[in-house]
């Protein structure tokens, strides 16, 4: 493969990144439907996921930084609730 190829394994890790964004938006939005969340967490996160996923979807094939930012994402998602929802 030459050095700007593409690698199955770089497309591999932007699936799985991508689908730790989508369980994030997914889990945002149920933690707002049933009300465990003040409606500006949700707001503000939904915008971390606008920007993240921007980002993302530019830098794809960075693929330790892209990984880093939706599991990030994630951390800070899972935190930020429980601490919110207690």
């Amino acid at each position: 493969m030459s050095e700007g190829e593409t690698t199955p394994r770089q497309v591999l890790y932007a699936l799985v990144a991508a689908g730790f964004v989508v369980v994030v938006a997914i889990l945002t939005i149920g933690g707002a439907s049933a009300g465990l969340v003040p409606l500006w967490w949700s707001a503000a996160l939904a915008l971390a996921i606008a920007l993240v996923g921007t980002w993302m979807a530019q830098n794809w094939r960075r693929t330790a930084a892209v990984l880093i930012a939706a599991i990030g994402l994630f951390v800070v998602w899972l935190v930020v609730t429980v601490l919110l929802a207690a």
